[in-house]
Protein backbone atom coordinates (compact mmCIF):
# COMPACT_ATOMS: atom_id res chain seq x y z
CA UNK A 1 0.00 0.00 0.00
CA UNK A 2 1.81 3.16 -1.14
CA UNK A 3 -1.05 5.73 -0.44
CA UNK A 4 -3.42 7.01 2.57
CA UNK A 5 -6.47 8.68 2.96
CA UNK A 6 -5.87 9.99 6.31
CA UNK A 7 -9.27 11.04 8.54
CA UNK A 8 -8.85 13.90 11.44
CA UNK A 9 -11.85 14.47 13.60
CA UNK A 10 -12.99 14.75 17.17
CA UNK A 11 -15.99 12.87 18.52
CA UNK A 12 -18.98 15.00 19.54
CA UNK A 13 -19.50 14.76 23.44
CA UNK A 14 -21.70 11.96 24.26
CA UNK A 15 -21.77 10.54 20.88
CA UNK A 16 -18.83 7.97 21.62
CA UNK A 17 -20.99 4.81 20.88
CA UNK A 18 -22.60 5.52 18.29
CA UNK A 19 -19.60 7.07 16.23
CA UNK A 20 -17.97 3.69 16.89
CA UNK A 21 -21.03 1.68 16.04
CA UNK A 22 -20.97 3.71 12.83
CA UNK A 23 -17.55 3.58 11.97
CA UNK A 24 -17.65 -0.14 12.60
CA UNK A 25 -21.10 -1.03 10.69
CA UNK A 26 -20.81 1.68 7.75
CA UNK A 27 -17.42 3.56 7.22
CA UNK A 28 -15.14 0.83 7.12
CA UNK A 29 -17.19 -1.77 4.55
CA UNK A 30 -18.42 1.26 2.86
CA UNK A 31 -15.04 2.75 2.09
CA UNK A 32 -14.19 -1.11 1.27
CA UNK A 33 -16.30 -1.06 -1.61
CA UNK A 34 -14.76 1.89 -2.77
CA UNK A 35 -11.40 0.20 -3.23
CA UNK A 36 -9.80 1.96 0.34
CA UNK A 37 -8.86 -0.66 2.87
CA UNK A 38 -8.88 0.44 6.78
CA UNK A 39 -5.48 0.00 8.26
CA UNK A 40 -6.43 1.37 11.75
CA UNK A 41 -8.56 3.89 13.86
CA UNK A 42 -6.17 5.82 15.79
CA UNK A 43 -6.77 7.92 19.41
CA UNK A 44 -4.42 10.43 20.20
CA UNK A 45 -2.66 10.47 23.44
CA UNK A 46 -0.12 12.58 23.06
CA UNK A 47 -0.21 15.60 20.58
CA UNK A 48 -2.15 18.24 19.27
CA UNK A 49 -3.83 18.66 15.96
CA UNK A 50 -7.13 16.12 16.34
CA UNK A 51 -8.48 13.42 18.92
CA UNK A 52 -8.72 10.59 16.37
CA UNK A 53 -7.57 9.36 13.19
CA UNK A 54 -8.69 6.62 10.98
CA UNK A 55 -6.11 5.50 8.09
CA UNK A 56 -7.18 4.03 4.33
CA UNK A 57 -4.93 2.65 2.29
CA UNK A 58 -4.50 1.77 -1.34
CA UNK A 59 -1.93 0.71 -3.89
CA UNK A 60 -2.96 3.84 -5.96
CA UNK A 61 -3.66 7.33 -5.96
CA UNK A 62 -6.50 7.66 -8.77
CA UNK A 63 -8.71 4.61 -6.42
CA UNK A 64 -8.23 7.21 -3.48
CA UNK A 65 -9.17 10.06 -6.59
CA UNK A 66 -11.95 8.08 -7.65
CA UNK A 67 -13.59 6.97 -4.12
CA UNK A 68 -13.50 10.98 -3.24
CA UNK A 69 -15.53 11.79 -6.09
CA UNK A 70 -17.88 8.93 -5.74
CA UNK A 71 -21.47 9.92 -4.35
CA UNK A 72 -21.33 6.91 -1.95
CA UNK A 73 -18.17 8.46 -0.23
CA UNK A 74 -19.45 12.25 0.02
CA UNK A 75 -22.86 10.46 1.64
CA UNK A 76 -20.89 8.47 4.19
CA UNK A 77 -19.02 11.51 5.13
CA UNK A 78 -22.08 13.59 5.60
CA UNK A 79 -23.32 10.54 7.87
CA UNK A 80 -19.81 10.71 9.66
CA UNK A 81 -20.86 14.47 10.60
CA UNK A 82 -23.65 13.57 12.58
CA UNK A 83 -21.00 12.17 15.13
CA UNK A 84 -17.90 14.53 14.58
CA UNK A 85 -16.05 17.51 14.48
CA UNK A 86 -13.53 19.15 13.66
CA UNK A 87 -13.44 16.95 10.62
CA UNK A 88 -9.71 17.18 7.68
CA UNK A 89 -8.13 15.19 5.62
CA UNK A 90 -4.79 14.19 4.46
CA UNK A 91 -3.93 12.41 0.82
CA UNK A 92 -0.15 10.87 1.87
CA UNK A 93 2.25 9.08 -0.91
CA UNK A 94 4.75 6.83 -0.01
CA UNK A 95 8.34 8.44 0.03
CA UNK A 96 10.08 5.29 -1.05
CA UNK A 97 12.69 5.46 1.58
CA UNK A 98 11.45 2.62 3.25
CA UNK A 99 11.05 -0.63 1.08
CA UNK A 100 7.65 -2.19 2.01
CA UNK A 101 4.11 -0.71 4.03
CA UNK A 102 2.35 -3.10 5.73
CA UNK A 103 -0.76 -3.26 7.21
CA UNK A 104 -0.29 -6.19 9.69
CA UNK A 105 -0.29 -4.22 12.92
CA UNK A 106 -0.96 -5.93 16.29
CA UNK A 107 -3.90 -4.28 18.42
CA UNK A 108 -1.27 -3.70 21.33
CA UNK A 109 0.70 -1.30 18.83
CA UNK A 110 1.14 2.32 19.80
CA UNK A 111 2.34 4.72 17.06
CA UNK A 112 4.50 7.37 17.59
CA UNK A 113 4.57 9.94 14.52
CA UNK A 114 7.24 12.57 13.58
CA UNK A 115 6.03 15.43 11.60
CA UNK A 116 7.91 18.34 9.59
CA UNK A 117 8.70 20.35 6.62
CA UNK A 118 12.35 19.64 4.96
CA UNK A 119 14.70 22.46 4.73
CA UNK A 120 14.85 22.50 0.40
CA UNK A 121 18.48 23.51 0.26
CA UNK A 122 19.22 20.66 2.27
CA UNK A 123 17.22 18.31 1.13
CA UNK A 124 19.47 15.69 -0.30
CA UNK A 125 21.75 16.41 3.08
CA UNK A 126 18.24 15.41 4.61
CA UNK A 127 17.75 12.35 2.40
CA UNK A 128 21.14 10.53 3.35
CA UNK A 129 20.93 11.57 6.83
CA UNK A 130 17.52 10.26 7.49
CA UNK A 131 18.35 6.68 5.11
CA UNK A 132 22.05 6.01 6.86
CA UNK A 133 21.19 7.71 10.29
CA UNK A 134 17.99 8.39 11.73
CA UNK A 135 15.89 5.81 10.57
CA UNK A 136 18.31 3.53 12.05
CA UNK A 137 18.25 4.66 15.09
CA UNK A 138 14.69 4.86 15.75
CA UNK A 139 14.97 1.30 14.70
CA UNK A 140 17.76 0.21 17.27
CA UNK A 141 15.64 2.04 20.33
CA UNK A 142 12.46 -0.07 18.91
CA UNK A 143 10.51 2.36 17.50
CA UNK A 144 9.81 -0.07 13.81
CA UNK A 145 10.13 2.51 10.83
CA UNK A 146 7.14 1.94 8.67
CA UNK A 147 6.82 4.14 6.20
CA UNK A 148 7.75 7.63 5.12
CA UNK A 149 5.54 9.48 4.03
CA UNK A 150 4.92 12.98 1.82
CA UNK A 151 1.22 15.48 2.70
CA UNK A 152 -0.06 15.42 -1.39
CA UNK A 153 -2.76 17.04 -0.31
CA UNK A 154 -3.78 18.87 3.66
CA UNK A 155 -2.10 20.96 5.99
CA UNK A 156 0.43 20.60 8.79
CA UNK A 157 4.05 19.66 7.92
CA UNK A 158 4.87 18.08 5.18
CA UNK A 159 6.44 14.86 5.53
CA UNK A 160 5.57 12.46 8.10
CA UNK A 161 7.78 9.76 9.67
CA UNK A 162 5.34 6.72 11.08
CA UNK A 163 7.18 4.61 13.84
CA UNK A 164 5.24 1.77 15.80
CA UNK A 165 6.25 0.12 18.99
CA UNK A 166 4.69 -2.47 21.08
CA UNK A 167 5.24 -0.86 24.91
CA UNK A 168 4.72 2.82 25.39
CA UNK A 169 7.05 2.54 28.69
CA UNK A 170 9.77 1.63 26.70
CA UNK A 171 8.65 4.38 23.98
CA UNK A 172 9.02 6.89 26.67
CA UNK A 173 12.72 5.64 27.97
CA UNK A 174 13.19 6.13 24.54
CA UNK A 175 12.45 9.28 23.86
CA UNK A 176 14.64 10.59 26.84
CA UNK A 177 17.74 8.71 25.77
CA UNK A 178 20.87 10.42 25.15
CA UNK A 179 21.10 8.58 21.98
CA UNK A 180 17.17 9.56 20.71
CA UNK A 181 18.05 13.12 21.39
CA UNK A 182 21.34 13.62 19.65
CA UNK A 183 19.75 11.84 16.63
CA UNK A 184 16.35 14.26 16.76
CA UNK A 185 18.90 17.16 17.00
CA UNK A 186 20.68 16.43 13.92
CA UNK A 187 17.66 16.19 12.36
CA UNK A 188 15.96 19.43 12.96
CA UNK A 189 19.66 20.73 11.48
CA UNK A 190 17.99 19.49 8.36
CA UNK A 191 14.01 19.87 8.89
CA UNK A 192 11.62 22.84 10.58
CA UNK A 193 8.58 23.01 12.37
CA UNK A 194 8.98 19.52 14.16
CA UNK A 195 5.77 17.90 15.79
CA UNK A 196 5.24 14.19 17.28
CA UNK A 197 2.14 12.17 18.79
CA UNK A 198 1.67 9.24 20.38
CA UNK A 199 -1.57 7.09 18.92
CA UNK A 200 -3.51 4.09 20.36
CA UNK A 201 -5.97 2.16 18.93
CA UNK A 202 -9.30 3.60 19.08
CA UNK A 203 -11.45 0.66 17.38
CA UNK A 204 -10.14 -2.51 16.92
CA UNK A 205 -10.92 -2.60 13.46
Amino acid sequence: MSVKLNHYWSVIPGRDEACVEFINNNFIPDVKNLGLQTVAVWSVLVGAYSEIVLENASSDLEIIEKALKDKQYKSLKQDLFKFVKNYQTKVLVNTGKIDSYTMDISKTTIKFNQMWNVQSHKKDEYDEFVIKEYFPVLNELGIFVAGEWEVLIGGGPGIICEGRVSDVNNLIRNLQSKKFQNATRKLKCHIANYHSRILTFYIDN
